[in-house]
């Protein structure tokens, strides 16, 4: 009997000053990242440990490496006693997903609870007062959307910065509009998509850290990224100087490729300094994938992308 093959699956582990991210990120195998301090998991991939922990799931597509292991997130929850997830879907995916989920209720025999939600292009799914997640329109078919975490602020409005307390008292109690409201995107994860408008949105490029897939890299590949609705290195190229983002980083990256020659291609193709100001998720030592290691869990090696 022939031995079979294991692929040791290393999961990433990236310092951002005030969060942190923990992922995995390969095109056609799985996709999940988390921002801990946010209490957010973008997409689900096959559900490691690690994302059992958080209480939001935003989904951004209906692809299996981007969603299978949400029936498995929400039944491992409620069997350790955890608080239900919330799960914010595009809104075309709302219906299949709920009755995905029901089917999964009668197959275990139990009442796992949930709550999902189903979102539309720029709407604003608020978590708390202070903080909310917007969803956005993206470039990998009709049923596809990023996410930006927003932190929301209100200030003082500048010409009552000089009025002592009771004077501020009063002018709220007589109905004066005396704040006003800020935001500011922390942490943008766009999930799959291709070239197009979302690279305009200001959550997209002002975000202090932007995710954002870069799956083909090779010249012979653009077509590839022209069929599957995903971005190459030369449009990602073209977009890169328009970002203002602190940090930027990319995931998704094919294993026909891999890290290494990712990197090469890039600095090659944008020059040392704007290459730079980019990092790769998988991009770890020891990685043919392509930080730290955070968790490592041994399964099957069948195939490729």
């Amino acid at each position: 009997m022939a031995e079979k093959s294991f692929l040791v699956q290393k999961f990433a582990r990236i310092e951002l000053g005030a969060v942190h991210l923990i992922g995995y990120s390969v095109a056609g195998e799985e996709t999940v990242v988390q921002v801990p301090e946010l209490d957010v998991c973008f997409d689900i991939g096959r559900c490691p440990h690690f994302a059992l922990t958080s209480n939001i799931v935003c989904i951004s597509h209906g692809h299996m490496d981007h969603i299978a292991g949400l029936p498995y997130y929400l039944s491992q929850r409620c069997f350790q006693g955890m608080q239900a997830g919330t799960v914010l879907v595009p809104h075309e995916l709302e219906r299949p997903v709920e009755n995905l989920l029901k089917c999964w209720r009668d197959v275990e025999r139990q009442s796992t609870p949930y709550k999902l939600v189903g979102m539309a292009p720029d709407v604003l799914h608020a978590v708390r007062r202070d903080f909310a997640i917007r969803a956005l329109p993206t470039h990998h078919g009709s049923a596809s959307l990023g996410y930006s975490l927003i932190s929301v602020r209100e200030k003082l409005k500048p010409e009552y910065l000089g009025l002592d307390t009771p004077q501020i008292v009063a002018l709220k109690k007589n109905g004066v509009q005396i704040q006003y409201r800020t935001e500011v995107p922390l942490v943008t994860f766009l999930g799959d998509t291709a070239a197009g408008s979302v690279f305009e949105h200001p959550d997209v490029v002002n975000a202090q850290v932007l995710l954002t897939e870069c799956t083909f890299f090779e010249q012979s590949h653009k077509q590839r990224a022209k069929a599957g609705r995903h971005l190459h290195l030369d449009h990602f190229a073209e977009i890169l100087p328009r970002l203002k983002n602190q940090h930027i980083i990319l995931t998704h990256v094919s294993r026909r490729t891999g890290i290494r020659k990712a990197k090469s291609f890039l600095r090659k193709r944008v020059g040392p300094e704007m290459a730079a100001r980019v990092q790769f998720l998988m991009d770890f030592e020891g990685s043919e994938a392509g930080g730290d290691v955070e968790e490592i869990s041994p399964f099957p090696l069948e195939g490729g992308e």
